[in-house]
């Protein structure tokens, strides 16, 4: 007997619930839409790089992996193996990470797809142990980013209505569409046979997840060719498991689909405001820096991504291995960043939030009257590299080698 489903029903949901779901779904889409229009470079950098981790994180849980959030920072900089496989995890973490990656690293957005080729360059996420490679008959995750990409913009394919701004038929045209679809439709339940003794006992066994999200990366483009988003934005969790399932009435399919979508927009939107309070932060802190400085580029990172190891700076931001002292140092001293040593490596964690200089000075025992300078460190070390970018600018052929 199928499970009960909280949806099941002999009736369809009221016409008035799914429009007023609709209606709160738009009014965040609309919302959305105009906050991420505010963001100048410094915010829209921060919004990127969280919108990576949202998008890594929601796809590695989608996949099965309940650990992923507890180890991601540790597995980003080498210093934790990956999220644990299971029965339900169809292929190993690292694989599913490293095609979100290439996806992103050609998005339409030039800012995400910025981060996103920085991370896939720096990012340590090595394989856990002798995990096997994921080839055979199961979809790998780069065959459900393709997959997924030619449901949501299939070229003129006349079964996918159109809609002027909001995107409701749409998204009922491409759920109808996945859930016959063999890759992204509910698989059943399976059953296991375990011996016991001379006996065997058949248990009930969870069956695979089908790679939403998948689906969820590609959404924004659904969104914005039809007018409700400027931006073609990833969705991370706006489709839903049950929005596929086949016992639905066509109510209730539109009332899961609308409230998804409205959670995503606006986990966004926090993500936009925090974006808007950090860079605040980071202008108080770093205002006296000149623009050019890598500094700024290294917190970005680290405190809305993921903590970053000394060796990644080097590669994903073009600092000297002398220099990322420099940087270090000066983030330490504003209070930015937190640095640490974990087995053998360098480790710099953002911090949301710092001292005034009063108070920072004050702990340290120093008068608060005494003016805060910037560090020595960091000082010398923007020197060197304004003279660099002179040479450079004099000589444009000096670094062709």
């Amino acid at each position: 007997m199928p499970p009960f489903h909280p949806l099941a029903s002999d009736h369809d949901v009221p016409a008035a619930e799914v429009a007023l779901a609709e209606a709160e779904c738009a009014l965040a889409l609309g919302r959305l839409d105009g906050l991420l229009t505010g963001l100048n470079s410094a915010e829209t950098v921060l919004f990127s790089w969280a919108l990576l981790r949202l998008t890594l994180l929601s796809g590695l849980a989608g996949a099965g992996f309940a650990d992923a959030e507890m180890r991601f920072n540790g597995w980003f900089a080498g210093l934790e193996r990956g999220p644990a496989e299971t029965r339900r995890t169809p292929f190993p973490a690292h694989v599913l990470v490293r095609a979100v990656l290439a996806e992103l690293a050609d998005h339409r957005w030039a800012p995400l797809a910025e981060v996103a080729r920085i991370a896939r360059r720096i990012g340590r996420f090595a394989p856990d142990g002798a995990a096997a490679d994921p080839g055979g008959a199961a979809a790998t995750p780069g065959d459900a980013v393709e997959r997924a990409r030619a449901l949501v913009c299939p070229d003129g394919s006349p079964e996918r209505p159109s809609s002027p701004a909001l995107p409701f038929p749409a998204l009922a045209s491409l759920a109808g569409i996945a859930r016959h679809d063999p890759l992204f439709a509910p698989v059943e339940q399976g059953v296991a046979v375990l011996p016991v003794g001379r006996r065997s006992l058949a248990v009930s066994q969870a069956a695979p997840a089908a790679p939403l999200w998948a689906l969820d990366l590609a959404l924004g483009n659904l969104l914005a060719d039809g007018g409700t988003w400027t931006l073609p934005l990833p969705c991370p969790g706006a489709l839903r498991p049950a929005a596929l399932a086949p016992h639905l009435w066509p109510g209730e399919r539109a009332l899961v689909l609308a409230q998804g979508l409205d959670d995503a927009a606006r986990r966004l939107a926090a993500l936009v405001a925090t974006a808007r309070r950090r860079g605040a932060l980071m202008e108080r802190a770093l205002a006296h820096l000149r623009s050019s400085a890598r500094a700024p580029q290294v917190w970005m990172a680290a405190v809305a991504f993921a903590p970053l190891g000394l060796d990644q700076i080097v590669t994903g931001f073009g600092v000297s291995r002398r220099g990322t002292y420099a940087v270090s140092d000066a983030l330490v001293g504003a209070g930015l960043v937190t640095r640490r040593t974990e087995r053998g490596m360098v480790v710099l964690a953002g911090r949301d939030t710092v001292e005034t200089p009063t108070e920072r000075l004050s702990t340290r025992g120093i008068a608060p009257s005494s003016p805060a300078l910037p560090a020595p460190a960091l000082a010398e070390f923007d020197a060197a590299m304004a003279d660099l970018d002179r040479l450079l600018t004099r000589y444009p052929g000096a670094g062709a080698d």
